[in-house]
């Protein structure tokens, strides 16, 4: 080994014991404010907060760093910190390996005990009895839209948005056997219509067969003699499954965004995005007259669902994502009392900060 490189060497093992010693210091701290949010009776995890701290140190990023980098060491970081002040039960959609898991693993990988639960309805009433603090279930896909069990059991329950994750969604091809020897394919209802063509040109012949998640359809295809599954790489080393296609997403920009529920509101800082559920009367205009009042206090609108109420024929939900914090924002309160005008009902899910993307 040269010189030039044991030099170089010694000042990284410098900037190291640095780093450790900044980490030792901001663990401290962290416990500290642990102790005073328990006296003042408040909320350990703190999204907003989380939010803004990122928000502040993208712009010190610096090549050849990029910011991505910096946001994937920091949300370890933040989850380091928050397990030394408590340990939260969290319930996810399984079994382990889904990528609700890799949602939750990867967000609250230190601070928290992963609960597999078997179906989103399961998750939610984990939550709802109080055996866990939160739940993690998809919401929406950018390929195949919006999650309607999802939105139909928080339309009925009393819980709210915490927070939100987006994560990539990359399938593979998972078999214990080759490709000519398939004949029964097994996977989630939603990762089979994002693979449809790739499973059309390559399996035309196997039988599908839907699943309630992919990690449950790799642990199909992995008993199974011939089956295959759509699942993701973690599934295949869980399972002992091989990789013998990977990334076959008809379209390779393929995000899950998943809401964190909780039974407690949280108050939020800063830039948030806000949910909401309307239920309008059945007449002409009314969808307009409640749209409107976003509109004349400059409010966006990024997203809105309809979904039938299951309570009155023909009566319907509508499901909006604004932008702007309730907690913070005036034209935002201004927004919610107009619209109690023209609205049978509405319930404000949240407000939290917007997810970042998770690699």
């Amino acid at each position: 080994m040269s010189e030039k490189i044991e030099e170089i060497r010694k000042k990284i093992d410098s900037i190291d014991d640095a780093i450790v010693r900044l980490l030792e210091e901001r663990a401290s701290l962290s416990l500290e404010i642990g102790r005073q949010k328990h006296e003042e009776d408040a909320p350990i995890e703190d999204p907003g907060r989380e939010a803004s701290i990122l928000e502040r140190l993208k712009g010190k990023v610096i090549p050849p760093l990029t910011y991505q980098m910096v946001e994937d060491l920091y949300r370890l970081i933040f989850s380091i910190s928050r397990s030394l002040q408590s340990k939260k039960r969290i319930a996810y959609l399984g079994p382990e390996g889904s990528y609700s898991h890799q949602a939750a693993y990867k967000t609250f990988r230190f601070d928290s005990i992963l609960i597999p639960k078997p179906s989103i309805d399961s998750v939610i009433n984990e939550v709802i009895s109080g055996r866990v603090d939160l739940g993690i279930v998809p919401v929406e896909n950018s390929t195949e839209g919006m999650i309607n069990q999802t939105l139909d059991l928080m339309a009925s329950s009393r819980l709210y948005v915490y927070r939100e994750i987006m994560l990539p969604i990359v399938h593979h091809l998972l078999s214990k056997v080759d490709l000519s020897s398939i004949t029964h394919l097994f996977s989630h209802p939603q990762a089979i219509a994002q693979c449809r063509d790739w499973i059309n040109s390559n399996l035309p012949k196997a039988k599908v067969v839907e699943m309630a998640s992919t990690s449950e359809a790799a642990m199909a295809a992995a008993r199974h003699a011939s089956g295959a599954a759509i699942a993701s790489e973690y599934s295949a080393e869980l399972y002992g499954l091989n990789i013998l296609a990977s990334k076959i997403n008809d379209n390779p920009d393929n995000i899950t965004r998943f809401w964190v529920i909780s039974r407690h509101m949280a108050k939020t800082k800063g830039k948030a995005k806000t949910s909401i559920i309307l239920t309008l009367e059945n007449v002409p205009g009314a969808l307009y007259r409640a749209i409107g009042t976003f509109a004349r206090q400059e409010i966006n609108l990024t997203k809105i669902e309809s979904r039938p109420s299951k309570k009155n024929p023909w009566e319907y939900l509508f499901f909006i994502d604004i932008e702007g914090n309730l907690d913070e924002d005036d034209n935002v309160r201004m927004a919610m009392e107009d619209v109690k005008t023209c609205t049978k009902d509405i319930k404000i899910l949240g407000s939290y900060p917007e997810g970042g993307m998770l690699t």
